[in-house]
């Protein structure tokens, strides 16, 4: 299943996180941070190609690459999910 990202519009990482958590259906107890992405992503159970779309600028750009190298990660921990 491919499943798309759009971050572009987050202009905070806090925004970010309220996002994924609603798009990809996340717990209440989701942390909101890096390492808590990286934990649900890593037993993440339904096959997933997630597509990312990231900022591209501003303060938010730095944090859409370390977005990107947690779902990278969690790819290589877990064979269910891949990242374009």
């Amino acid at each position: 299943m491919k499943i798309v990202l759009d971050l572009r519009g987050a202009q905070t990482p806090e925004a970010a996180h309220d996002y994924l958590r609603r798009a990809l259906a996340f717990p209440d107890y989701y942390g909101k941070n890096l390492d808590a992405l990286y934990d649900l992503l890593s037993v993440w159970d339904i096959p997933a190609a997630f597509v990312l779309r990231l900022p591209g600028r501003g303060d938010m750009a730095a944090y859409g690459k370390r977005l990107r190298r947690v779902f990278e990660d969690a790819a290589r921990e877990n064979g269910r999910i891949s990242v374009k």
